[in-house]
């Protein structure tokens, strides 16, 4: 049994996207992540488990202030190789949404 610490749901704004358009305006994005501890956090502390400021602002970072991206899966990439360089981490999983990408039907 492991023990998950997630943000799940996070609400914010980026320019990211295959069309030239979307990297010119902000749209929203939907950011969860799931992190798995390498070890249970029995201590009650925080330095035996990952900080949900830490999972927050590295997904701002990345969506709002870091480079452009066409794939979601660029996106994701970049998070998790600095969520997984967290001491505490054993797996990273998550998801983002694009609530108002352009869909051909």
């Amino acid at each position: 049994m492991s023990t998950i610490v997630a943000v799940e749901n996070y609400k914010l704004k980026g320019m990211h996207g295959v069309f030239d358009y979307e990297r010119e305006k902000e749209q929203p994005f939907v950011v969860s992540i799931w992190v798995s501890l390498k070890e249970p956090a029995t201590d009650d502390e925080l330095k035996t488990s990952v900080d949900y400021g830490f999972l927050q602002r590295t997904i701002h970072d990345v969506i709002v202030r870091g480079e452009s991206a066409k794939m979601m899966e660029t996106l994701c990439d970049r998070i998790i190789e600095i969520v997984s360089g967290h001491l505490n981490v054993a797996s990273v999983k998550m998801r983002i949404e694009k609530p108002q990408a352009p869909m051909p039907h």
